[in-house]
């Protein structure tokens, strides 16, 4: 299959952040004095945006507020101690794609300027052809990727962890990619009939083979 533009999400799937990421979804919660809930449920319960996630408790405030409490938190999180962490693969199967001659990019809801850092950190920015972070609506997102690159949708795999990233995909009628590594259970994934069903990124190396 001669798949051209390779796009990722981010968190679940590049950079493993689920701690921090339900650790500030969790102080939120508490600063509206709605109690913290356990990991696992935490999982059962994730949205394609931290907005989506907090309006199911009622919490109603405008969006680009939401968004900067949620990146604040995030920050201070971090700051203490619990860091988001590459996929031990993510560099290696990034590199050979890349030396493959494909493109590359990222369409996620995580804040972009948390993004960037994390792909320096990683050793992983220069990797990218674009980045675009903060999403809150990745079907739009997608249609601009899909547009700027000038790329065949069957010929454009969007890898997304999440029930949300495969129905974005399919939305949109780029091949859709299920990472099993993030959010989102494998179980639930298949349910979306995505087009590939990952256990890892490594497994992506061999639909080019």
């Amino acid at each position: 299959m001669d798949i051209e533009l390779f796009c990722f999400d981010w968190s679940g799937v590049i950079s493993d952040d689920r701690m921090p990421v339900y650790e500030s979804n969790m102080r939120i919660l508490e600063s509206y004095g709605i109690p913290r809930m356990e990991f696992d449920e935490w999982l059962r319960q994730t949205t394609m945006t931290p907005v989506e996630f907090f309006r199911k408790f009622g919490i109603d405030d405008e969006q680009g507020y939401l968004f900067s409490l949620y990146k604040k938190h995030l920050e201070e999180v971090i700051s203490s101690g619990i860091v988001p962490k590459p996929y031990p693969d993510a560099k290696d199967v990034l590199s050979f794609l890349k030396r493959e001659g494909k493109m590359l990019t990222v369409v996620s809801s995580h804040p972009k300027e948390n993004l960037v850092k994390e792909a320096e950190e990683y050793g992983i920015l220069e990797l990218f052809d674009a980045v675009d972070g903060s999403s809150s609506d990745k079907k739009e997102n997608l249609e601009r990727m899909l547009t700027a690159f000038a790329v065949d949708k069957r010929r454009f795999l969007y890898c997304g962890d999440t029930v949300y990233d495969i129905r974005a995909a399919k939305e949109v009628g780029v091949l859709s990619g299920a990472m099993r590594t993030g959010y989102h259970t494998g179980k639930r994934l298949s349910r979306e009939n995505p087009d590939f069903l990952f256990h890892s990124l490594s497994e992506i190396k061999d639909i080019l083979r």
